[in-house]
């Protein structure tokens, strides 16, 4: 049976190729094959969506037939397809660790497609001192600010400018990126927003203050304290909202839990007197 959850696709096994034998991965591989890849006619979403999980340290196989492989254990977990569909092993996805990976690889694939289209579809942003070569399409603008961004050999790169000279010219460039992917991208546009001043800067939430707002509603909608109906609904809205803001949400979580872990075991060390120590009545 097939099923479909969000833009995310379950398939049986019967439908799925074997791994190959010898598959990389391309954690082990070097800038230069995301570049051949590119090179080759690969989708650049695909190799976009394939570097930003090789920064996250997420294993994948080479890009074939239009199709990255996600692996986690030796196991093929999910695939991206060039359109940055999500397609995913059900058998291979049945404990906490394997769906929090899902979870985030879902989160950078999307984030990824989601500004390639806009790179794809940008208009050229044409300005004096900015070289035709340069590359930059136009993403967004308000109040003589203007968001800009190109792909480039090692990935996307995003940009805020000014502009001056009564639109002529650009200045004060604030880079993002081609290094951190997504993360750069979320940066990018929180320097636009804030700068343009669509938002201050006060109305915008850093992502670990957001994951720790969505660890709290968790904890409110988890716990035995009576909910209204209409607080229920609010706080899961909220929720449904930080979990398409903090493109890794599932690794935010996991970190915040570690620290809170890693605190209380250094409190226990010290509570807990050592054999022959001082004790006090």
């Amino acid at each position: 049976m097939f099923g479909r959850i969000g833009s995310s696709f379950i398939f049986p096994t019967v439908n799925v190729s074997p791994v190959k034998k010898g598959a990389e991965n391309f954690t082990s591989k070097k800038e230069r094959d995301f570049m051949q890849n590119s090179e080759k006619g690969e989708s650049k979403c695909l190799v976009e969506a394939a570097r930003n999980l090789a920064r996250e340290g997420i294993v994948t196989e080479p890009i074939a037939y239009d199709t990255l492989h996600v692996t986690l254990g030796g196991k093929r977990l999910c695939w991206v397809t060039g359109r940055g569909d999500i397609g995913y092993y059900k058998e291979n996805v049945a404990d906490e660790a394997a769906q929090e990976m899902l979870d985030h690889v879902r989160d950078i694939a999307q984030t990824t497609r989601e500004y390639m289209t806009q790179l794809e579809q940008a208009p050229p942003l044409s300005a004096s001192g900015l070289a035709s070569e340069a590359g930059y399409g136009l993403l967004s603008e308000f109040n003589n600010i203007v968001l800009a961004g190109k792909v480039t050999r090692y990935g996307a790169q995003f940009v805020t400018w000014e502009w001056v000279s009564e639109r002529t010219g650009l200045y004060q460039g604030n880079y993002y990126g081609p290094s951190g992917g997504v993360k750069e991208y979320a940066a990018a546009k929180r320097d636009f927003a804030v700068r343009s001043g669509l938002l201050p800067s006060s109305a915008l939430f850093t992502q670990e203050q957001l994951t720790e707002v969505y660890r709290s509603i968790h904890g409110t909608l988890d716990g035995d304290i009576p909910l209204t109906d209409e607080r229920r609904k609010a706080l899961e809205s909220a929720a449904g909202q930080i979990e398409k803001e903090v493109p890794n949400l599932a690794e935010q979580i996991r970190l915040s839990n570690r620290k809170e872990q890693e605190l209380a075991h250094q409190l226990e060390a010290i509570d807990t007197p050592t054999e022959g120590g001082m004790k006090f009545h």
